[in-house]
């Protein structure tokens, strides 16, 4: 008997888990759900000699923001990352959102996307740092890519 207590407690209490993180998950974005946006990063570090400026595509899926240059090795090795819609305002009859994203890598450092869509349009600042110290700094602006 004491044995069936036991499993049915903890039994219980993993199923009280599973709904409390359920009820935590943030609902699906639907704004920006499955767009593509092919944007110019463009570099605005300090330092001596800037990066030139370069292509990126900036994907919004499942409430996650990947990356194909900025994952690459070369670029930082940063993996796919939440981002979150901050605030949606309108503008005469069009609708703007604001959308914040961070993507992390294995070496501890992270990259914050600030950014606004307009339409087709995209545009905002990355800033890639470790520890709370600036690494890189870029503005990106871009347009929606056809499916």
């Amino acid at each position: 008997m004491r044995k069936f207590l036991r499993v049915f407690s903890v039994a219980a209490f993993m199923s009280i888990l599973v709904v409390s993180a359920q009820a935590q998950k943030r609902p699906k974005d639907k704004l920006l759900d499955r767009a593509k946006f092919v944007v110019t990063m463009t570099d605005q570090s300090d330092k001596k000699k800037t990066d030139e400026p370069f292509e990126e595509e900036l994907s919004f899926r499942n409430n996650r923001m990947s990356t194909i240059q900025m994952r690459s090795a070369d670029r930082g090795g940063f993996q796919m990352g939440e981002y979150a819609i901050s605030k949606v305002e309108k503008i005469m009859d069009d609708a703007v959102y604001h959308f914040q994203a961070i993507n992390r890598n294995p070496k501890g450092m992270s990259l914050k996307w600030e950014g606004k869509v307009m339409g087709g349009r995209i545009e905002g600042k990355a800033t890639v740092s470790k520890k709370g110290k600036i690494k890189e700094e870029y503005t990106f602006s871009g347009e929606q890519k056809e499916k």
